[in-house]
């Protein structure tokens, strides 16, 4: 092989690894989906309790219980989704840079 075609094959590989990060760094993107299961886990983990231990119910510290689980919830969710659109701003901003 001549030294333009081993440019070429390298260039070639190199193309094909910027192609896998990329497409892994898209298959990383979080969508609806993990929120979903990760509610109906809850809601899942919370029922079997109450199944369970039907007492829990007579108990009032249940749902200062379950209010402070939701809100801990919803707030890693609202941090959860800032990281990740900085973390697409950073890559957008690569990307201009190349």
């Amino acid at each position: 092989m001549n030294k333009e075609e081993l440019e070429a094959q390298s260039l070639f590989q190199e193309m094909q690894k910027k192609e896998a990060l990329l497409n892994e760094f898209q298959n990383l993107k979080p969508n609806w989906k993990g929120s979903a299961i990760r509610f109906v886990s809850t809601l899942a983990a919370i029922a079997y309790l109450v199944w369970m231990f039907p007492e829990i119910m007579d108990q009032p510290i249940l749902y200062v219980l379950l209010l402070l689980i939701f809100g801990v919830s919803a707030e890693i969710h609202n941090e959860s989704k800032r990281i990740n659109k900085r973390i697409d701003l950073l890559h957008r901003l690569f990307q201009s840079d190349v």
